[in-house]
């Protein structure tokens, strides 16, 4: 059987969060302030899954076809607040380059008719950076793969989840999301948050049960996984509008 490395990436409040299995097997974690830097980190990677809109839209056309995904993520997961608008690639450029929320929200604004919200404003910059970093690499783009934790976890289950990620209820729901697909889940998930207690990072729980889903995701999809939609519209770069995910049934 061929060696199977991937590893699930979640934008933890200015930092990435990595998870990493080998052939179904946790093999580590990593937390770095830069993305080419975590990529450097993880060599012969076979698939990254990541929490970070890559298809990004540059105009009027290409916001319908990202908000055509958008809805679609929202309606599989039954939890419409957990996909948040996405800025345009202007905006994430400008964030990505340290400009103010003002400037940002006005560039989104001008390019799309409509503004943005601080939250998506906070993860701005790391769409920008991502986005980046795939244009000057495009021989990566079939390995970085965009996904969205709460569409990971409504594959892997089978069915919706009914608790939000920051409460016990919730957390306890995701790792027993986990139980056919990950020995002892729950042991991994307090390994992981042991390791992270013993540096000074800035991510929490939810990052670390965002994290560990998209990595395990990332290796039950193998080669090839499954996207939402099934056909993906294409942005102005090249990049696909999609979110991979696994599941024993297709969710839409």
């Amino acid at each position: 059987m061929t060696h199977q490395k991937v590893a699930g990436v979640d934008w933890a409040r200015g930092e990435w969060l990595a998870v990493i299995f080998e052939d179904g097997i946790y093999s580590g974690c990593l937390l770095e302030n830069n993305f080419e830097m975590l990529w450097k980190r993880v060599p012969d990677l076979n698939r990254m899954l990541i929490d970070v809109p890559i298809g990004l839209p540059d105009d009027e056309e290409t916001l319908q076809d990202r908000e055509e995904l958008d809805s679609l993520a929202r309606a599989v997961t039954g939890r419409p607040s957990s996909v948040f608008p996405v800025p345009s690639r202007e905006a994430c450029t400008k964030a990505n380059d340290g400009e103010p929320y003002d400037r940002v929200n006005e560039t989104n604004q001008d390019v799309l008719g409509k503004g943005l919200s601080r939250q998506s404003y906070h993860i701005a910059s790391g769409i920008g950076e991502v986005d980046a970093f795939l244009q000057s690499n495009a021989s990566i783009t079939n390995i970085v793969t965009e996904s969205h934790p709460e569409v990971c976890f409504r594959g892997l289950r089978g069915e919706e989840l009914q608790h939000s990620k920051k409460t016990a209820a919730g957390v306890g729901e995701r790792l027993d999301s986990l139980d056919n697909h990950l020995d002892v889940p729950g042991d991994v998930f307090q390994t992981l948050c042991a390791r992270l207690t013993k540096s000074e990072n800035r991510a929490t729980v939810d990052d670390v049960i965002d994290a560990l889903g998209l990595a395990v995701t990332a290796w039950k999809s193998g080669e090839k996984p499954d996207t939402l939609p099934k056909n993906p519209n294409i942005d102005s770069k090249g990049l696909p509008m999609q979110m991979a995910y696994w599941s024993e049934s297709t969710l839409a």
